[in-house]
């Protein structure tokens, strides 16, 4: 005859044995998140409804706010030369990033040098000011062609396209700048190549906010951090636990 007293001994040797299941079943639950390829648009949190946050700022020449031309180059001479910019909203990036590309549509070149070559900037100026494009303005200009460099890339002529698009892996300092921001993050794009004897000189030329201008990151993988149904597992291999204990207690 198996007595009452039996089945609680029995009981709790069962228990110990199940809590070590649900140890092993948390230790599958938690695991790191994986590293991802995030997408950053600049017609994320527009400053100005309908209008992409990206646009020139020119040392004589005068742009407007709607206008989200992104024309990099010289009118006439190097006296009259326009810098682009382009803004993302970083504020939802919370892992760490590897690598950054900046990827637009090229739209044409309009140079008679068989190459241009760009150079990208970090910039200054804070985001809104920045996107609030009318100018000109000699101090955003000043800023949209100095400090920290994000690359310098060499540009073969190009025929036009509105779908085509160019891409740009920008470096360390970047990377560094992009995993410091809290919120908008801007790139700024000048031509570094412009020849005093040409007329016209761009790239990026008949520019709009059509098709893609966007921040590619690639993000690293993070700590291990419990899921909702590791939490779960937890409550329940806890209360597992204190059934053993006062099982053994009454045994």
């Amino acid at each position: 005859m198996i007595t009452s007293s039996r089945i609680t001994r029995n009981a709790g040797r069962t228990i110990p044995c199940f809590c070590a299941v649900v140890v092993v079943l948390l230790m599958v639950a938690v695991g790191p998140v994986d590293a991802a390829t995030l997408f950053f648009n600049t017609s994320d949190s527009q400053f100005t409804p309908g209008v992409d946050n990206q646009g020139w700022w020119g040392n004589v020449a005068t742009n407007n706010d709607p206008n989200d031309d992104y024309i990099t180059g010289s009118f006439t001479s190097q006296a009259n030369e326009t810098r682009s910019f382009f803004t993302f909203d970083l504020s939802s990036l919370s892992q760490t990033a590897l690598s950054a590309t900046l990827e637009v549509v090229r739209y044409s070149y309009l140079s008679p040098d068989p190459s241009e070559t760009l150079g990208l900037f970090d910039v200054t100026t804070d985001a809104a000011t920045l996107n609030n494009n009318t100018g000109p303005d000699a101090a955003i200009f000043a800023d949209l062609g100095s400090g920290t460099t994000y690359g310098t890339f060499v540009i073969p002529a190009y025929s036009f396209s509105n779908t085509e698009t160019l891409t740009f892996p920008l470096n360390a300092g970047a990377i560094a700048n992009i995993n410091a921001s809290t919120g908008f993050f801007s790139i700024e794009g000048a031509l570094l190549s412009l020849n005093p004897s040409n007329n016209y000189e761009f790239v990026f030329n008949t520019a709009s906010g059509f098709g893609i201008q966007r921040l590619i990151v690639e993000t690293a993988a993070s700590s291990a951090v419990p899921q909702p149904s590791t939490l779960l597992l937890l409550g329940v291999g806890g209360l597992v636990s204190l059934a053993g204990t006062i099982l053994r207690r009454k045994a």
